[in-house]
């Protein structure tokens, strides 16, 4: 009884804060015998790789705002159309006064992109592997449109249609607040994109790049030499912006197994990288102990 007693006002203090900060995700507490991670984000999912079972999931169905994990589709579909001969990695992208001008807004994570210029596709990739450059996901979604980065939502919900993903696109880059995904759509997507084309994480794996003379270090924390690293953890991709929170899609592979873990709106950038390690740890230990 003396359980029952404590659980019910903290139920009602819970449900009190969520009113106030008139969050709409769900608290879904694990189900009775399952282990509670206790994580700071407010969805969370890990899977193994090689089955795309969920290993531990929290409000994981539940859509929610990926900001730049958004620039995952952008590249999922850049590598099917080399895939089908449509372009290659050293196919030349023109770049739209629009991509210019958004290159050099201070208020968005870029490398300086100029319209009288082209770039492969193989820079622009590493670009928004290492940097999260915003127009270079806008260049490649003009490009492969034909027309603006919305005409390329389309083609992005087309995508995650075709892929059963609970997910919805505005733009190539995710700076709109429209975009949404739920965690275990983004790590479904995620391991779809490796199990297909391996080579992206020749590209997520990268700490540093230099990009037309200029260095740039790796947004993702976890990556070796980071201030996070993490043990065998080789990508995938981070985000932030006010209304997504900090985001993280991680992948990390020991003892020939890999899983993928992601985070969706921790509070601090610290946390991300916490509940990351803390999803991974608890996947790699199931799958080495089965």
């Amino acid at each position: 009884m003396r359980s029952v007693i404590y659980r019910i006002p903290l139920l009602l203090l819970l449900f009190g804060l969520i009113a106030c900060e008139k969050q709409q995700v769900p608290i879904i507490t694990p189900k009775p015998g399952t282990v509670s991670l206790s994580l700071s984000c407010q969805g969370a999912t890990v899977i193994d790789f090689e089955t795309g079972t969920e290993l531990y999931g929290m409000s994981s169905s539940y859509p929610m705002v990926p900001a730049s994990m958004t620039k995952v589709m952008t590249m999922y579909i850049v590598f099917d159309r080399i895939d089908k001969g449509f372009l290659t990695l050293n196919t030349k992208i023109p770049v739209s006064e629009y991509a210019a001008m958004r290159s050099v807004n201070p208020g968005e994570s870029n490398v300086p992109l100029n319209e009288t210029e082209t770039y492969s596709v193989d820079e622009l990739i590493a670009a928004l592997c290492v940097v999260s450059g915003n127009a270079c996901a806008v260049a490649l979604g003009e490009f492969l449109s034909g027309g603006t980065e919305s005409d390329f939502a389309g083609i992005m919900n087309h995508y995650a249609d075709s892929l059963q993903l609970t997910a919805h696109y505005t733009d190539a880059s995710g700076l709109s607040d429209g975009n949404s995904i739920s965690p275990k759509s983004m790590a479904l997507l995620t391991r779809d994109f490796i199990r297909r084309f391996p080579v992206i994480l020749t590209y997520t794996s990268m700490t540093g790049l230099n990009f037309r003379g200029e260095n740039y270090s790796a947004t993702n924390g976890l990556l070796p030499g980071k201030s996070y690293a993490y043990n065998g953890c080789d990508g995938f991709k981070t985000g932030y912006t006010n209304a997504a929170g900090l985001c993280i899609t991680a992948t990390a592979q020991l003892g020939g197994k890999r899983v993928i873990a992601v985070v969706m709106k921790a509070p601090t950038s610290v946390l991300r990288y916490r509940d990351a390690a803390t999803l991974m740890d608890y996947g790699l230990t199931t799958l080495l102990n089965q």
